[in-house]
């Protein structure tokens, strides 16, 4: 699995009424097609939002899942096209170790005084 974060992603239609800061988990859809990905879940915020099962019906959040769930698989967009490098960076391994815990500000001058 390998996490997408966006920033200042729009919804077509909308415009810039709307930017959406979050990260998208992305996977692997079809093991004989690695270089194609899914967006097995979203997080916009501190919000993950459900998935629909009506492809755009339901809820907002549902709804917003399909929204930007297509926004990442459109690659004529900026943010389709920077989720297809990082999925195609982290299928070949590319992709940087990222550290499990981030340090808390602050954590560095007290785990030094003792």
């Amino acid at each position: 699995m390998c996490t997408y974060h966006f920033e200042e992603l729009t919804i077509p239609g909308l415009g810039e009424g709307m930017l959406l800061y979050g990260k998208a988990e992305l996977a692997a859809g079809d093991e004989r097609y690695s270089d194609e990905f899914v967006v097995d879940a979203i997080q916009v915020g501190d919000k993950w939002l459900s998935r629909s099962t009506h492809n755009g019906g339901g809820t907002f959040e549902q709804m917003l899942f399909y929204a930007i769930e297509k926004v990442l698989y459109d690659e004529k967009t900026v943010h389709g096209r920077e989720a297809a490098i990082e999925w195609g960076d982290f299928v070949e391994g590319n992709t940087p170790a990222v550290p499990l815990f981030k340090r808390r500000a602050g954590l560095a001058a007290l785990v030094g005084a003792y």
